[in-house]
């Protein structure tokens, strides 16, 4: 990648997420942060000084009409992704947009419409994919037979934004879609059935599904469960844990994805384990693509996929059936 190419980035959203993308911008050599963006302009003032952005707003029509800035970073609520995203790419603007990458179908549908029409590069973020240590484990194994892994955190208060049905829809669409995507991602046949049991377990203030077990199949037979709720993260595997075989081999990922454990021949081989870089990672993918005119890294397409199978996963759980992912109205979301 050229040293010489700087991409003018922007952030909408100063909260937690945009802190995260914001601290690598500020300090990454192929970044330039130029304006800042939140509903609160206090909040967008000290965002813009701590971080060195040239200016701060609560405008996000100013962010997008700046022709100083080459792509933005929506880091705000879920409910507002499909809005921001769509005015983005009417913009012209190349963006980076948070996972989930909506918390409906048809929002979803709506990103993907406005970034094909547009021709910007749009990306989502799951930046899993792009752990050292899951890099491994896919490489190694290619084609899983079988998968189990989970995404299990500490409890989240139901006053929590996140665990608002319409501000960020609850934890296992909010997080869940985290592994939904890593596992949709090791395995290369595409999903055709999701099976879920699950409901409404910590949380009776407010109504989403906070706890999952998710079983997804695959065009090839292959299988996945993906485990996920707010219940106490797992001494031992953490908040982030993956375990696939395919009759003669096999792979452990655990410690936030971050460590690797490899089994062929009956011979483990334990990893070192690889710093975890947060948001550095996909945001250098992202960066990458942009400076090389290449692909995106987390296609908006690929990002509808993991959402309809978390939307396909709380049907399940609702109805107690099996859902068809070849059937509409998920099968046009399947392609990516």
């Amino acid at each position: 990648m050229s040293s010489q190419k700087i991409i003018r980035a922007a952030i909408i959203g100063c909260g937690g997420y945009g802190s995260q993308h914001a601290q690598f911008l500020s300090t990454y050599p192929g970044a330039e942060l130029r304006g800042v963006a939140d509903i609160m302009l206090e909040h967008a003032e000290g965002f813009a000084k701590k971080y060195g952005a040239s200016y701060a707003t609560t405008d996000v029509a100013r962010i997008l009409g700046d022709p100083e800035i080459d792509a933005v970073w929506i880091c705000t609520h879920h409910d507002t992704h499909a809005p921001l995203a769509e005015a983005a790419a009417a913009a012209g603007k190349n963006f980076f947009l948070e996972k989930p990458l909506a918390l409906t179908l048809a929002e979803c549908d709506r990103i993907v419409t406005a970034v094909e029409k547009a021709g910007v590069l749009a990306s989502s973020g799951y930046k899993l994919r792009f752990f050292p240590a899951v890099i491994a484990s896919k490489a190694f194994l290619t084609n899983p037979t079988l998968t189990f892994a989970q995404v299990i955190d500490d409890h989240w208060p139901s006053s929590a934004w996140a665990n608002d049905p319409i501000k960020g829809g609850g934890n296992v669409l909010s997080q869940g879609c985290h592994m939904i995507d890593t596992v949709l991602h090791l395995h290369p046949a595409p999903p055709v059935r999701v099976y879920a049991a699950g409901g409404n377990q910590h949380h009776p203030e407010v109504p989403i599904v906070d706890v999952a077990s998710i079983t997804i199949t695959f065009a090839d037979g292959n299988v996945a469960t993906v485990a996920v709720g707010d219940v106490g993260v797992p001494p031992y595997s953490s908040k982030f844990a993956l375990q696939q075989s395919d009759g003669s081999r096999s792979v452990s990922l655990f410690n936030r994805l971050n460590s690797l454990m490899t089994r062929e021949n009956q011979e483990v081989t334990e990893h070192p384990a690889w710093p975890e870089d947060g948001a550095g990672v996909i945001d250098t993918a992202y960066i990458k693509a942009w400076v090389e005119g290449t692909s995106s890294p987390v296609s908006v397409q690929s990002a509808r996929r993991t959402s309809a199978v978390a939307f396909a996963a709380i049907e399940s759980i609702k109805t107690g059936q099996v859902v068809d992912l070849t059937a509409a109205p998920y099968a046009a979301a399947m392609i990516c």
